[in-house]
């Protein structure tokens, strides 16, 4: 995804399809998102976006690192089927977002 397609996306705000996560919630609530995206017609969920007022808050390098295998384990080892997940790392007004 663009830089500029996704920050089109964010300026439209939390839909039934896109979710906002400043930083990554507990692994039973992403859990429960994914499920719910993935029992439907997909959906993004955007991280390093604060979900009340739609302002930036990118992830640091570690912070990366550590989403994108926190997003993997969830995917395979907290839901049951296990899902498979994309996740794409967008750097967007020089804030670094995670798109899953």
């Amino acid at each position: 995804m663009e830089a500029l397609e996704l920050l089109e996306v964010i300026q439209k705000g939390e839909n039934s399809r896109v979710q906002f996560k400043e930083r990554l919630p507990h692994v039973n609530s992403i859990a429960q998102e994914m499920v719910a995206f993935s029992n439907t017609d997909g959906g993004r969920i955007i991280i390093g976006v604060n979900d009340k007022t739609g302002d930036l808050n990118g992830l640091s390098f570690q912070e990366l690192q550590t989403v994108n295998q926190q997003l993997a384990n969830v995917a395979s080892q907290s839901v049951f089927p296990p899902i498979i997940i994309k996740t794409e790392t967008v750097k967007v007004q020089e804030h670094n977002l995670v798109v899953v």
